[in-house]
């Protein structure tokens, strides 16, 4: 699908887009991929979390579908457990998210968009700030962009290569993240606004897209029926629409979410999609445009009416932005002035570049106002360190924590000695306090500690006041109190050794 305004470019002009798109892309993805080698941030509470899953693979957990696990399993295998490995997959991925918006911008106009469609992903500061870090959108991003791309190129060729692909990619997608399912929204919409392509309502190809990925999805669909459907759950408790009335309904939230998003896109491209949506209501969107504005509009809307009736984090209306990304070089190529093209890309090139060496010369060479953000990421290591002695000191005991990120923390900076639970044999276990006996979160559900199994352990918990959980003990010995500093951010913990368990109420 070929917009009118965009004719395509010579055979050699292409060449010559994709070369200097590839030098881009992977200028990029060495330079973060060397950031993240050296630079002194230690993974934070989610990280560690998802490194701890890693050590157990299964087919789902509490709070997310398992790929970023078999991701993290996957590149910890090849280079080892260090945090630079921890996060390797998401440079690479992003790279990869790049090439597929390259192959997205080629299919609906030319290689002047896909040129600019790559630049203009790959140089976001969102997308420099996601790429040092681990996290479950880097690889939704990736699917969401081969899949827009693959169900662009089964509609225009009726292609069975595309149509798997397309297949494969959503079902991929679901398992990184369910927000994934904004595809089908984004599709049915898309049909909705173009006749010429419902023709796939038909065809055996859109049985088999959908039936691939639901095939893909079925293991942790199983796993959620075996587990009285946690992730679901965990979804609708997020979603945070039983909050109190007083916090809903609140047009000023739904503000700061818009405004937040000008932020994770960039505000001239945030500019330009706001345009081409006003364009595209006033019928004067072309039929690319209409393609790429129906994939990118379902999150958006979902997440904006969400932050109004409760709350919306900036991050879950990302999978707009893989075809926005495109739907602004579109624009950028066709319409406007050359010098908005790098107006646009440039700037974020500057801030992309700069926050790559921030990161990796901290903390040897620190700024002052990184210190506030990169205070979450350090002083883990040096709170796990603290706690060494008392867990090598107490041998036969196992370790009884009461904080989702501490205990993942301390279970990966101690990797050495400590395991989730009895998922690692050899392993001095750790067990979670679940105060209320209801899982809440992924160790509440896998390894909550189990009085039948053991009435002793050694419990490292920052709970400012232990008691509801020393009472239920008839031994209450007080350890010692660690407190840890580090940029400003104090982590304080408490330990003891428990034991006879007395009952839960």
């Amino acid at each position: 699908m070929t917009s009118p305004a965009t004719p395509s470019a010579p055979i050699l002009s292409e060449f010559t887009h994709l070369r200097i798109a590839l030098a881009w892309v992977i200028g990029l993805t060495i330079l973060r991929l060397f950031a993240n080698t050296l630079t002194g941030l230690e993974l934070y509470g989610d990280e560690a979390q998802y490194w701890t899953w890693a050590q157990t693979l299964d087919l789902g957990y509490f709070t997310k579908p398992p790929l970023i696990a078999w991701i993290i399993a996957a590149t910890t295998t090849i280079c080892g457990d260090g945090e630079a490995c921890v996060r390797a997959s998401s440079p690479l991925l992003h790279a990869g998210t790049a090439l597929a918006l390259y192959a997205l911008g080629r299919a609906v106009a030319d290689s002047r968009v896909a040129l600019w469609s790559a630049l203009i992903w790959i140089t976001l500061p969102s997308i420099a700030f996601s790429s040092l870090i681990v996290s479950t959108d880097v690889p939704l991003l990736f699917c969401w962009a081969v899949a827009a791309t693959a169900c662009r190129r089964m509609l225009d060729t009726r292609s069975w290569r595309w149509t798997v692909v397309a297949g494969l990619a959503i079902g991929l997608g679901m398992l990184a993240k369910y927000a994934m399912a904004y595809a089908f929204l984004g599709l049915a919409l898309h049909l909705a606004l173009c006749p010429r392509d419902r023709w796939i309502l038909r065809d055996l190809r859109g049985g088999t897209i959908l039936a691939l990925a639901l095939l893909i999805l079925s293991p942790n669909l199983y796993w959620n029926a075996a587990h009285h459907f946690a992730t679901v759950a965990h979804l609708g408790d997020n979603t945070n629409l039983g909050a109190d009335p007083s916090e809903k309904f609140r047009i000023t939230k739904a503000l700061q979410f818009l405004g937040e998003q000008a932020g994770v896109f960039g505000p001239i491209p945030f500019a330009i999609l706001a345009w081409r949506v006003v364009a595209w209501a006033r019928g004067r969107a072309s039929e690319a445009e209409t393609y790429l504005l129906a994939m990118a509009l379902p999150p958006l809307a979902v997440i904006t009416v969400q932050a109004f009736l409760s709350r919306a984090n900036a991050n879950w209306a990302a999978t707009a932005y893989p075809t926005a990304t495109v739907l602004v070089a579109l624009w950028l190529v066709a319409e406007a002035p050359r010098w908005l093209r790098y107006a646009t890309v440039a700037p974020h090139l500057v801030a992309s570049l700069a926050f790559a060496v921030v990161v990796a010369v901290w903390p040897t060479l620190r700024i002052p106002m990184t210190d506030r953000g990169f205070s979450r990421m350090s002083g883990w290591e040096e709170m796990a360190e603290a706690t060494r002695p008392d867990v090598l000191t107490n041998p036969d005991l196992p370790v009884l924590r009461t904080d989702r990120i501490v205990r993942a923390s301390m279970l990966y900076y101690m990797r050495d000695q400590l395991g989730v639970g009895t998922l690692q044999p050899g392993k001095r276990p750790v067990y979670v306090w679940d105060w209320n006996r209801r899982p809440e979160h992924h160790y509440e559900l896998a390894v909550p500690f189990d009085p039948e199994t053991t009435d002793r352990a050694l419990m490292i918990t920052d709970w400012e006041d232990p008691g509801p959980i020393l009472d239920h003990f008839e031994v209450r010995e007080q350890v010692r109190v660690i407190s840890v500093t580090s940029y400003g951010r104090t982590k304080r913990l408490e330990v003891w050794r428990v034991a006879g368990f007395k009952g839960w109420e």
